[in-house]
């Protein structure tokens, strides 16, 4: 049992995610603000019909009046009831956040000649993304998975456990989304990796812009579309970063030159 546990912690992917961590312990601390602030100040159900009636008399005041105004039902009537959704491109930001340490390792190693070290021992680019990619995945899924359960309990606690099951779309789009963003982020920067500078840090502004852009139609469905139908456009956005981030992988050898990972 001992070996096995050991031999699962030496993998490349977790040695590489162990490594990224180390870097600094900033990227936690600002995913764990991050995870509160998403619960405290754009949760869901502050956009919801369902919280402003499940509310105290003050939230009713002076959110559920607005939210009647603006919020529909799913079934098309009125305002969008999408609403909702627009926390979820918000909500992405602490696994965006943690897996930015993944970013910042692949800078330091190209620059340090590890990246050379490794295409010299006749790994492929493939081969180096992919454990760079994995990383990432790795560091941004349990800070999702904490932010989704964290979520759904602040709801429960506070709007009752109906919103709460109402609402579970909205954390259930969230992770798959979030990870993608992340794969998405990680294969362009790593893929062009001509955009990274030779001080390493100095890409992360590009890395999270690069980021925040692909949520835009996210941002969209919830204004313009009823609940149901941003729910599916969200999950139609999933897809469409799932398949241009396996792109970037299964196409990593012609997109770049060997060379551009060298210092």
């Amino acid at each position: 049992m001992h070996g096995k546990k050991q031999g699962f912690a030496s993998r490349p992917s977790i040695v590489t995610a162990g490594r990224a961590m180390g870097i600094s312990k900033t990227y936690t601390a600002m995913a764990v603000f991050f995870i509160i602030l998403a619960i405290v100040a754009w949760n869901p159900a502050y956009y919801t019909k369902a919280a402003g009636a499940n509310s105290t008399a003050s939230n009713s005041t002076l959110v559920g009046n607005a939210i009647s105004k603006v919020v529909a039902s799913g079934n098309g009537a009125g305002a969008p009831g999408g609403i909702a959704f627009l926390a979820v491109p918000l909500d992405i930001t602490p696994g965006i956040i943690v897996s930015m340490a993944v970013l910042i390792l692949f800078v330091y190693d190209k620059n340090a000649g590890v990246l050379e070290y490794m295409l010299s021992l006749g790994m492929s680019p493939r081969d180096i993304y992919m454990r760079y990619l994995k990383a990432a995945l790795l560091l941004a899924s349990p800070v999702m998975l904490v932010f989704a359960a964290g979520d759904l309990l602040y709801i429960s606690v506070l709007f009752g456990a109906g919103t709460a099951a109402t609402l579970l779309p909205v954390q259930l789009i969230t992770l798959p989304l979030s990870l993608a963003v992340v794969a998405f982020t990680v294969m362009a920067m790593m893929a062009f990796s001509s955009l990274q500078k030779t001080r390493a840090g100095s890409n992360q502004p590009v890395a999270l812009i690069v980021g925040y852009a692909t949520t835009i139609p996210a941002y969209l469905s919830a204004i313009f579309l009823p609940f149901t139908k941003a729910m599916y456009a969200d999950a139609a956005l999933v897809a469409a970063l799932a398949v241009v981030s396996l792109a970037f992988l299964r196409y990593s050898g012609k997109l770049i030159k060997r060379e551009k990972l060298l210092p």
